[in-house]
């Protein structure tokens, strides 16, 4: 017997009952039949959009019509996503480029995921481990019901596609909180100096780079404003959650609508494969996530004994690193399996790495420690926020559980409140460890530059003074407690847009918090600075937030265009391009023409130099005027160099020199490019659009870079991440009011109407209304099916 045997046995059960009403059924109320022990009952209606709103009378059942619902939509990146939290990827589909599949599958295995997942399912409580089980049951009911024939998307009949069990989900769920594995590279690539790597377990400078890059999530960022009962028109809260997560993969946000009569009814989207609502809204509060500026992790420096390249000093006395080794079957193409062998290596701290500037010599080596090692407390902590009846039981879920592992909390209640928490897991350093690491930053140039370029905070990992400190109100051991977690509550309104807490409002600077939440009196991007320009004065509405942040006004613009067509004066070998500036509006919508030439133009420095005195900028930050430097244009010369350079970059790849931007950012969702607007992290826009090469089958897609441009392609600007579940919600006498977008749509099935609906609704700049009460629900039925089957 397999560990699946359970679960198919119940569906076999199901199918001789007939557990699927075969029609629907006529529009009313929820059943009202009471739960049962012994059988999931649930409820499924598909409203416009394709949006499931789930019923059912317990948490066991309403997993069972989440696991169903999100299969019929995304099977396939569910499956995936479980795949990799298994470390079977290779398994089944090979080595993957640049040997990626290996990587995974070796730092899943040695970190030792699915151990860590066992012990954290039976750290749950009776509601979560019904919801974990039933989320299974009701996947693999959906598998197994589409066995052979199309089950959607690009996975189709794929072997890999099998029935999961709770303790898949809930390794997703532990790789979903550390960061660790994100770095596979870095990991594979760290071995003993005079120990030859295989060929197969080489490791290029860019897979390091993007490796580091993977450390500080990279690719995952997001913008939240939550206004209180000062700043709207009806006194009560009103949220923009605006998460700027991938467009393809396992990554994306899923929609829905869950209820348990007299106990649950909330609205919002969550990852794939993960039960419950991570941002969204109930009757009382609305929430949002950033991805935030803090460090989970922490780098160590070890000093080796000489001769003995895996031994390092502590406190003076020798420690040897402990030695993993891990074994991954790989598919080959004649369908067989080969083995590849590695050994990783850990010190007290974690596991040994490797990352640019930071390699493994005979006196030294790097290791990091997770702050989210041991976090298993994600499920019961979005409960517990789900479930919240006013804005003070909604803290107490953070101040309870202490579990978000990488993001911050920005929310609005009904009765006018607006609050942020930076409830991230870092660790807890003590006084004297910060005090002698920021001496560090002035000795010592290896810890202050990758603190400068990746915000890394490097210490001495062979000195005890760096260890973290124990508090027993940390639910997990060694990381800061709740009460020294950053938070603000305010009247008028706090925001975030992925920099540190210090400028949360702009009138009230939050200091005081450990360096692991990222630095004070810092410069903010330029994307934060507009954000705040956006929302600062004014009274707030849901429409005036739709419309601020779809005006896609560019601060780079702004500060940059008008010394830029100022230094053209001087100028007419580049009469052209400068005109072609001169018409830019400073915006990145569909019709901005010049917006692709001046992209190209800025994209030409470095996006560092957004935020310092250097190439591109004259007057450096000053932290007494956080929001407006730096700026003015530092040396027009070589501006006018870098728009030559941009003019011809984009002659070579047939654009005119005012192309708008319809012609050059595209959704690809299959074979088609959907233009979109919206801007690029350089640009200082809030509605971010990011572009790169897509790594995902479903784009159908494999465009080549265009020589000399850092961003272009020969099919556009791509876009792989950014603007995704786009949430306004206010409260009125009645309830919440809320509208949304999903901007890559619900459905990750080219054959279905709901793959490109919401993207279209984005493109034209239109929101959608929320079905969340019931009779609206009714009103907007477009499929209604019960499901019930033995547990």
């Amino acid at each position: 017997m397999t560990r699946y045997s359970r679960p198919l046995a119940a569906l076999a059960l199901c199918f001789v009952a007939g557990c699927q009403s075969p029609d629907p059924q006529p529009a009313g109320e929820a059943s009202t039949q009471p739960p049962s022990a012994s059988h999931y009952d649930v409820e499924i209606i598909r409203s416009s959009f394709g949006v499931p709103h789930i019923t059912a009378g317990d948490f066991a059942s309403l997993g069972y019509g989440e696991g169903y619902a999100a299969a019929e939509d995304h099977i396939c990146n569910i499956g995936h996503s479980l795949l990799t939290a298994r470390g079977e990827l290779a398994r089944y589909l090979g080595a993957g480029a640049d040997n990626a599949n290996v990587a995974s599958d070796a730092v899943v295995a040695a970190l030792g995921i699915q151990s860590h997942a066992v012990a954290a399912l039976s750290r749950q409580d009776s509601d979560n481990r019904a919801w974990l089980r039933g989320y299974a049951d009701g996947y693999n009911r959906y598998l197994a019901e589409h066995p052979e024939q199309r089950v959607g998307s690009w996975c189709d009949g794929a072997a890999w596609l099998q029935p999961i069990a709770d303790t898949d989900l809930m390794a997703r769920m532990v790789l979903v909180a550390q960061t660790v594995p994100r770095m596979a590279d870095a990991l594979m690539a760290a071995q003993p100096p005079g120990k030859t790597p295989m060929a197969a377990h080489a490791v290029s400078d860019r897979r390091l780079a993007r490796a580091a890059d993977a450390a500080s999530l990279q690719g995952m960022g997001s913008n939240a404003w939550a206004f209180g009962k000062e700043r709207t028109a009806n006194g009560r809260g009103l949220l923009l959650g605006n998460p700027h997560y991938p467009w393809y993969g396992d990554n994306r946000f899923w929609e829905k609508h869950l209820t348990i009569p007299g106990q649950l009814d909330v609205y919002g989207g969550h990852l794939l494969g993960a039960p419950g609502v991570a941002i969204g809204f109930n009757r009382h509060v609305a929430w949002s996530h950033t991805v935030s500026a803090s460090q989970r992790l922490v780098f160590y420096k070890l000093e080796l004994v000489p001769g003995k390249p895996t031994v390092y000093r502590y406190d003076g006395e020798e420690r040897a690193m402990r030695e993993v080794a891990v074994s991954v079957p790989v598919a080959q193409a004649d369908g067989s399996l080969q083995a590849q062998d590695h050994t990783l290596y850990f010190s007290h701290y974690g596991p040994l790495l490797t990352l640019p500037g930071m390699p493994w010599t005979a006196s030294t080596a790097f290791t990091v420690r997770d702050a989210n090692a041991d976090n298993s407390h994600l499920l019961a902590q979005w409960r517990d926020m789900n479930l919240a009846t006013s804005m003070d039981s909604f803290i107490d879920a953070h101040r309870r559980w202490n579990a978000m592992p990488w993001v911050n909390t920005i929310a609005a209640s009904a009765d006018g409140r607006a609050v942020y928490l930076d409830n991230s897991t870092v660790g807890r350093l003590s006084d004297e460890a910060i005090a002698l690491w920021r001496r560090q930053l002035i000795d010592d140039p290896l810890t202050a530059d990758v603190y400068e370029k990746k915000g890394f905070v490097l210490l001495n990992g062979s000195d005890s003074r760096y260890e973290w400190v124990q508090d027993g109100a940390a639910p997990l051991a060694g990381t800061e407690p709740f009460e020294r977690r950053p938070l603000l509550e305010r009247a008028d309104y706090v925001f975030n847009a992925n920099d540190s807490y210090w400028l949360t409002n702009a009138s009230a600077p939050l200091t005081g918090y450990s360096p692991l939440y990222g630095p004070e009196a810092s410069a903010r991007s330029l994307r934060t600075r507009m954000n705040v320009q956006l929302i600062e004065e004014g009274e707030f509405t849901i429409e005036r937030i739709q419309s601020l942040l779809f005006e896609n006004e560019s601060l780079a613009a702004l500060l940059l265009v008008p010394p830029l067509l100022q230094a053209c004066e001087d100028t007419v070998d580049l009469a052209d391009a400068c005109a072609a500036l001169r018409g830019f509006n400073g915006r990145f919508d569909l019709d901005s023409k010049g917006a692709v030439l001046f992209r190209e133009w800025l994209a030409a420095y470095a996006y560092e130099d957004g935020m310092r005195q250097g190439d591109l900028f004259a007057v450096p930050f000053d932290a007494a005027a956080p929001l407006t430097t730096p700026h003015t244009l530092a040396d027009s010369e070589l501006a006018l160099q870098k728009l030559a350079h941009a003019a011809a970059v984009l002659t070579s790849a047939g654009y005119a020199l005012d192309a708008p931007l319809r012609e050059g950012q595209f959704a690809y969702r299959g074979e088609r490019g959907i233009p979109i607007h919206g801007g690029n992290r350089y640009e200082g826009v809030a509605n971010l659009m990011v572009s790169d090469i897509p790594e995902h089958p479903v784009a159908m897609l494999s465009p080549t870079r265009i020589d000399g441009s850092e961003l272009l392609t020969d099919a556009g600007y791509p876009v792989v991440h950014g603007s995704s579940f786009v949430l306004t919600v206010g409260y009125e006498d009645d309830g919440p009011v809320a509208e949304a977008l999903l901007t890559y749509s619900q459905s990750g099935d080219p054959a279905s109407p709901h793959f490109t609906d919401q993207t279209e609704l984005y493109r034209d700049k239109q929101f959608r209304p929320v079905r969340f009460q019931r009779k609206d629900v009714e009103a907007d039925v477009q499929s209604r099916i019960t499901l019930t089957a033995p547990r």
